[in-house]
Order: structure tokens, then sequence, then C-alpha cells
């Protein structure tokens, strides 16, 4: 499950960074500066990440996996581990102890509804801000910020507003939700949420 998780995460980071190309790109265009080249576009996404620059003065290299030569690997990788390591384990005991506390399994009709409903608020309220600040924290270590002069005021300054994202995803997401944790086993809900 943990591994899955990761692999979930990877691929979901993959294509958050071809969106922030495209979005990029596209802003580039709007503007009427226009884009010289794929390199040229490529090179200002790698400069433009929160890795360029920084205390050492060195820039990512671009990956050859590719989006027009963009891609941050090592964000990809730190997003996979942050998700095997973190959020997937915590997800998994997070939902036993909800089992455990208010239990869907084994209940009637409506009292297994009621369950799985208080799962998912229990979800949204608890274990959304933890996820959101561990996946900040933990995100900005692996892809080698420093903890006090990057990864603490990038964590106070778009903690909030993540968290807010985080919150409105999980309301659009709720019915889906609901459906997981009231009709699958505690086994499978990581995976589908």
């Amino acid at each position: 499950k943990c591994v899955t998780g990761g692999l979930i995460a990877y691929c979901g980071d993959y294509g958050a960074q071809w969106f922030e190309y495209k979005s990029s790109r596209s802003k580039k265009q709007k503007s009427g500066g226009g884009i010289a080249s794929e390199s040229t576009a490529a090179s200002e996404l790698v400069t433009n990440s929160p890795r360029a620059g920084g205390p050492t003065g060195k820039r990512a290299e671009p990956s050859s996996l590719s989006i027009h030569g963009t891609y941050d690997f090592r964000r990809g990788v730190a997003r996979f581990l942050e998700c095997l390591l973190i959020s997937s384990p915590l997800m998994h005991y997070g939902y036993d102890l909800f089992e455990r506390i208010v239990p869907v399994v084994g209940g009637t009709g409506i009292s297994s509804s009621i369950a799985a409903l208080s799962h998912v608020l229990a979800d949204s309220v608890f274990l959304d801000g933890i996820f959101v600040g561990t996946g900040i924290v933990a995100t900005g270590i692996l892809e080698g910020n420093s903890l006090r002069k990057h990864v603490i005021p990038n964590l106070k300054n778009v903690y909030v507003p993540t968290l807010k994202a985080s919150v409105m995803t999980s309301s659009a997401l709720m019915p889906l939700q609901f459906l997981s944790f009231r009709f699958l086993p505690v086994q499978l809900r990581v995976l589908s949420v």
C-alpha cells in the first residue's frame, strides 16, 4: 500500500510539473514575449524552480524523463519518499484508528453510513492538516533545502493556502470518500483515497 501510494504521488507530481510547464509557457506566449525555443522554456522553468539558485547558487539539472527537458527528478523522488514513508503509513494507521473508534464494518445500514461520514469528516479535519504540513516539510528537506532558511519560511507562506485548497478538494471528493469508507474494507481505503 505504501509503495503504491508513493507511486501515485510520483505520478501526481509529474502531472503537476507538466501543468506548471504548460502554465508558464502559456503565460509567456500571452505576454507577447513568445518563447524562442523549447530549451529556453525549459531553462526558464528550471531557473524558477524551488531548487534553483539557493545558497550554493547551483541550478537544478533537467532530467531526460522530459517535460520538454524540465522534469525535476529530485522533486518527484521527494514526493515518492514522503508518501512512502509518512503519508501512506499515517493514512493506514489513521483509518485503522477511525475504524476502532467508530466502526463501519459490522454495523447496520444507517449506523454504518453515519460511521463512514464521521470517518470522512475526521480525515478532512485532522489528517489533511497533517498531510499538508508533513508534505511541505518532508519534500523541502528531501529536495535538499535548508530547514531554517527555506523550508520553515515556505511552510509559513504556503501552509494556509495549501490547506484551504486541500479542504476544497476534500469537499469536492467527499461523495467518493464516503463511498470508499462505507463500502470498502479498511485495507483498501488508503488506495481509494
